[in-house]
């Protein structure tokens, strides 16, 4: 018996439905954990230059930029890999975002 092929259309509308239900069990956890998120966040916040660089976040600034702002006379070179360190971090407790424009990347924060 020959197997049917499966078209690309198939393909799209079952990963179309794999993505509603994570999504929904996502905002099933969200909706049991809120707390216990926004308590996470809220430590997260609580290192000074972490929340110096969340503070900066705002669409408008690359990483580099960033780290001028908050490392304000430092090399460049030691403070680019820390703000990229804070940033990943912040965007791990999905706090924010960013977009690729150009070569470089923005960082946004995510309203929830």
């Amino acid at each position: 018996m020959p197997k049917k092929e499966i078209t690309n259309q198939e393909i799209y509308e079952k990963l179309e439905e794999v993505r509603r239900l994570i999504s929904s069990q996502l905002a099933a956890f969200k909706l049991v954990n809120m707390k216990e998120i926004e308590a996470a966040r809220v430590e997260v916040l609580k290192i000074p230059i972490r929340k110096k660089i969340y503070d900066l976040v705002d669409n408008k600034r690359a990483v580099t930029q960033i780290a001028q702002e908050a490392f304000k006379g430092e090399n460049e070179e030691k403070s680019v890999p820390k703000v990229s360190y804070h940033l990943a971090i912040l965007e791990d407790y999905n706090m924010i975002s960013h977009r690729d424009d150009k070569g470089q990347r923005f960082y946004y924060k995510i309203r929830e």
